[in-house]
């Protein structure tokens, strides 16, 4: 790879770096780990290196600086030779900001670290991530985990939409200081939370009834990506969001958990896949008693609140399921394979185990089928 030098490198934070001791001819071996890999470089004094180049490497120098700091202890050809390993290996990443505008961002440095390993660049992942703007429906279970673990990862817009007040049922999901504030809405309990470990996540809190397409409109036309925690909004909004989202084309990523078990997805994007309504209807026609079900399941669309209070949970599948959303999340943003296109996944926390099932498209879905006026794309 070609140096210039002004490029400011930095080692990367999660490197650890290991001199073994010289064999029989006086060669030594480096050792560069990053737990998902292992590299090894043989040659002569280079614990020179270790002690006099990594130093250096901080992200404050340029490769020019870095130059005249050495001038005599290392030859510029040795000197290449090193930087053009760490580079080509993916053990550097060349710093594009000022190193004072990353400290204030220093929580995500082992992130970008491992973005950078993982083949992006580091202003192409900052960027996808600080430009995203997802909306989250529901702050009462794997919502508030997911909205926390994706402002964790620097996503710079989320906004928290619940008209829900905090009950102490909420606790288990909430800090301590939460706790004292029971009767505050959700969003904007969850808002405080994220403005206290994220400087980066700009929050909107939205409290208002979400009853009609109009106000649930407005919510989605400048989002990248909507999550709806189904454990904490009414069946009547999850609804309302998967044939709006179809609609208007925004990706739409249902989750939840009740008792010991918690399902997110299918990721909903276009009509010719299948979208949530499709897998609520079959999950319906399967279920044991599915007149009994079907019964319930239009008595709680009819309700039009959210019910977290008459769903039992372990606390454990929220905090899990959220953090998969998250994860989808983070993965779509970045291009990434993701596991919920077209798919169920199912979490069983008694037998530990995750499954992954096909979501068929519902012939004649009300939403998805290209009926109720609205066309295939």
């Amino acid at each position: 790879m070609k140096l210039n030098d002004a490029q400011r490198l930095r080692l990367l934070e999660h490197v650890v770096v290991h001199i073994m001791r010289s064999d029989c001819n006086g060669e030594e071996t480096m050792i560069f780990n990053t737990r998902r890999r292992t590299l090894t470089v043989k040659g002569q004094a280079l614990h020179n290196v270790e002690k006099i180049v990594l130093p250096l490497l901080d992200g404050s120098r340029t490769i020019g600086e870095i130059r005249a700091a050495i001038c005599e202890k290392l030859t510029d050809s040795s000197l290449n030779q090193c930087l053009e390993f760490l580079m080509d290996n993916r053990l550097v990443d060349e710093l594009l900001e000022d190193p004072v505008d990353l400290d204030s961002r220093a929580y995500l440095l082992p992130q970008i670290s491992l973005y950078h390993e993982l083949g992006f660049k580091q202003k192409d992942a900052q960027k996808h991530l600080a430009n995203a703007r997802i909306a989250v429906f529901g702050l009462g279970g794997s919502g508030l985990i997911a909205a926390i673990n994706l402002a964790s990862a620097g996503i710079g817009f989320l906004r928290l939409c619940d008209d829900v007040c905090t009950f102490p049922s909420d606790f288990p999901m909430m800090s301590g200081s939460v706790f004292n504030q029971i009767g505050a809405f959700r969003g904007v309990e969850a808002a405080r939370q994220i403005e206290a470990i994220a400087k980066v996540t700009q929050t909107e809190t939205v409290t208002d009834p979400l009853t009609n397409d109009e106000t649930v409109n407005a919510l989605l036309e400048d989002v990248d990506l909507v999550i709806v925690a189904t454990d904490a909004v009414s069946v009547n909004l999850a609804y309302r969001l998967n044939r709006l989202c179809l609609k208007m084309q925004r990706p739409l990523l249902p989750g939840g958990a009740v008792g010991v078990e918690g399902t997110f997805g299918p990721l909903v994007f276009s009509q010719d896949g299948p979208c949530y309504l499709c897998y609520r209807m079959r999950s319906i026609a399967c279920a044991k008693l599915p007149e009994a079900e079907f019964a319930i399941e239009q008595f709680l669309d009819r309700e039009r609140r959210s019910q977290p209070r008459l769903r039992e949970n372990l606390p454990i599948a929220q905090m899990l399921v959220g953090s998969y959303l998250a994860l989808e999340t983070l993965k779509m943003l970045l291009g990434l394979p993701i596991a919920t296109d077209g798919k169920l996944l199912h979490l069983d926390l008694l037998g530990t185990k995750l499954t992954h099932n096909v979501v068929l498209k519902k012939p004649g879905c009300p939403h998805c089928s290209g009926q109720n006026g609205t066309k295939k794309s």
